[in-house]
């Protein structure tokens, strides 16, 4: 009996180490320590974006936002709204006040080193204080270019439905269409079919003023008179044959696009080959030249 307990007891100390202190010295291998590190830098890096945005809110609120007028307000506040960013005006307008600050301390240096290139980099100043607006403004442009091209596929499939039946609800058509739409596409259309909720008319007039494009804007209008009670199956049909074309065209400008980048690339190719063989051919010479001398 005496055996079996020490043996009890033995047994019990090692599943107490075992539980308790080996997970505690337990080598870890290469995955785990590169998934702990890239956690670590990535919580460090919010850390810093967080208190970098937690500075820029702070002084936007202190000083930042006297130094904006009502139109230059407005017209930040509009591009914001677009992306729907959790920023104010005054935000941008600090970014705008730190790059052009850097690129002061950048053309200092550079006069110091030398004038010509500190007068080249004065330019930047104009480029940081331009930076943060233009940015959103790309960003607002190529995401209505998704939108544009995205739009034929999501229309077809509104068209066709509505043709065949006029008993249909415009959410179950973008339920339908979005699992195949593009991220930009996807995103307004989900706010649009939030927005129908509080009907399909303020859904029609809210998603024309987000994103105003030319055959959404036509498609909003169309669809708006058809909650009215109108048959207007024939305007449907002209805007797709509109749609139809603008998608031909838009195909045809990727496919030009994509060859003029080709082009160049081999442009590019074939000048770095003339360069590799014109080096050859001169240190051939050089040699030649050495060996006779």
């Amino acid at each position: 009996m005496i055996a079996i307990a020490k043996i009890s007891a033995l047994i019990s100390v090692l599943y107490i180490v075992k539980a308790f202190l080996y997970p505690m010295f337990r080598p870890v291998n290469r995955r785990q320590k590169q998934r702990a590190r890239r956690l670590l830098k990535e919580r460090r890096s919010e850390a810093r974006r967080a208190r970098f945005q937690q500075f820029k809110s702070g002084t936007a609120a202190r000083y930042a936002d006297r130094l904006m007028g009502s139109p230059e307000r407005l017209r930040l506040q509009k591009l914001i709204d677009r992306l729907d960013l959790a920023k104010k005006p005054a935000e941008i307008r600090v970014e705008q006040l730190l790059y052009s600050g850097g690129a002061v301390l950048i053309t200092l240096l550079a006069l110091s080193a030398n004038r010509l290139i500190g007068c080249v980099a004065a330019v930047l100043i104009f480029l940081g204080w331009l930076y943060p607006a233009s940015e959103l403004e790309k960003k607002i442009e190529r995401k209505n270019r998704n939108i544009a091209l995205d739009f034929p596929g999501f229309y077809s499939m509104a068209y066709y439905q509505y043709a065949k039946s006029v008993n249909i609800y415009l959410a179950d058509v973008i339920r339908d269409y979005l699992p195949s739409a593009n991220p930009d596409m996807a995103e307004e259309l989900g706010v649009m079919l939030d927005n129908i909720e509080y009907g399909e008319e303020y859904a029609l007039k809210q998603f024309k003023k987000r994103v105003p494009l030319h055959y959404i804007i036509k498609f909003c209008d169309i669809m708006e008179t058809r909650l009215k009670g109108y048959d207007n199956i024939s305007q449907m049909e002209y805007l797709k044959n509109e749609v139809d074309e603008f998608r031909v065209v838009a195909l045809e400008d990727d496919l030009k696009r994509r060859e003029r980048s080709n082009s160049r690339l081999q442009l590019v190719l074939i000048a770095v080959l003339i360069v590799y063989i014109a080096i050859y051919y001169l240190f051939t010479v050089l040699d030649s030249i050495k060996m006779f001398q």
